[in-house]
């Protein structure tokens, strides 16, 4: 809603705008803040591509790789979605950055490997989705 259209301003000014914003009473209920030694060791970050379906909620997908990722997935994030030339129709692919680290040892290019293989496989069974080559 417009609060107030007279504003003392010079006649060379542009509009102004004012937003009133209503915040629940105590600012909510919000999750304690935790915190973490900062890590030792280097992170393992890779890409992958998924052709998904249309109608699939990528916040699905997200979940799908957090639960085949174990212990070692520290962060996956969406960066890209594509829809075009090279991706079926009905389908689009999404780009995603998984990083990996252990918090004891540097990991080793086998070992992020079998994780993303086990991610994979079980994107294929649970959701229908493939990496797209």
């Amino acid at each position: 809603r417009v609060l107030d259209r007279s504003v003392d301003a010079p006649a060379w000014a542009e509009d102004v705008w004012t937003l009133e914003v209503e915040l629940p009473p105590g600012g909510g209920e919000r999750a304690p803040v935790r915190f973490s030694d900062l890590p030792q060791h280097p992170p393992v970050e890779r890409d992958l591509a998924l052709l998904v379906g249309e109608q699939q909620a990528a916040a699905d997908v997200g979940a799908a790789i957090r639960g085949a990722g174990g212990a070692l997935l520290e962060a996956v994030e969406p960066f890209d979605v594509y829809s075009g030339r090279g991706v079926p129709e009905g389908m689009r692919s999404i780009a995603w950055r998984l990083r990996f680290r252990a918090a004891d040892r540097t990991l080793t290019d086998a070992e992020v490997d079998t994780v993303i293989k086990r991610v994979l496989l079980r994107l294929s069974e649970d959701l229908g989705v493939q990496q797209r080559a």
